[in-house]
């Protein structure tokens, strides 16, 4: 006979597998405090990492940027970069479509030290940002990696 419902509840391990939560502990949380505050967030899917970054514009008095938000996935290389694309998403500051990005996606790259990340821009922040918006810089850790 097969199994009961109750039964099968009952047997049921108390924690998540293994699997899933190394995956949910593969997240690292970086800040930069100039030329502007920002915010990055990488977080491992698969193969791959999903870039998102929050930044505030440059200050600038009146002509300050709006904040920007952006989000890239890439893979990471033997030397620690990740190369990440910007794709299309749906956040509290920012959205994007995949016709506003088009055919020829910027790249983000992020350099992972153990102290910190720096973040190279090809053209992301001109392209989807305010003008004088930064996202390139150094990015402190903000908790210590396992």
């Amino acid at each position: 006979a097969a199994p009961k419902a109750e039964d099968a509840a009952a047997t049921a391990p108390a924690t998540a597998p293994a699997t899933t939560l190394a995956a949910a502990e593969r997240s690292a949380d970086f800040r930069r405090t100039d030329p502007a505050q920002a915010d990055l967030k990488l977080i491992e899917e698969g193969a791959e990492w999903r870039v998102l970054i929050r930044a505030g514009g440059v200050p600038n008095g009146g002509a300050t940027a709006a904040d920007c938000e952006l989000q890239a996935r890439g893979a990471q290389d033997r030397d620690d970069v990740i190369h990440a694309k910007l794709i299309p998403f749906e956040g509290e500051l920012n959205e994007l479509t995949a016709a506003d990005i088009g055919a020829d996606a910027p790249v983000v790259t992020v350099r992972v030290g153990p102290e910190g990340a720096f973040v190279e821009d090809s053209t992301a922040a001109n392209r989807f940002c305010g003008m004088g918006s930064d996202i390139s810089g150094f990015y402190s850790r903000t908790q210590t990696p396992d």
